[in-house]
């Protein structure tokens, strides 16, 4: 189990990816492979691992050969940017930790 500060800087580099140009495509594979493929469902517990959950079985367990497979309707990209940043949001100030 890593610390939700381990946990917080791989979120705010992934949200930094995001925030990129390019694809949504291209943005969630880059903020993968610079920050999410590195975290686990078990890193946090409680709603937050819900919420891990969500975001790694859309980003790391959806990516093979640096390429995500299955693309995201608005709904979904949306619900994912939001459990990023709910997540991002909890874990600020463990950054210390």
């Amino acid at each position: 189990m890593s610390s939700p500060g381990y946990v917080w800087e791989k979120m705010f580099v992934a949200v930094h990816c995001l925030c990129g140009e390019g694809t949504f495509k291209k943005r969630i594979a880059d903020a993968t492979t610079a920050a999410l493929i590195r975290l686990n469902d078990e890193d946090l517990d409680g709603d937050l691992a819900q919420d891990l959950k969500f975001i790694l079985d859309r980003t790391k367990r959806n990516m093979k050969a640096g390429i995500i497979q299955r693309d995201f309707d608005e709904l979904e990209r949306d619900e994912l940017i939001k459990r990023m940043l709910h997540v991002l949001a909890e874990t600020t100030g463990s950054e210390r930790s």
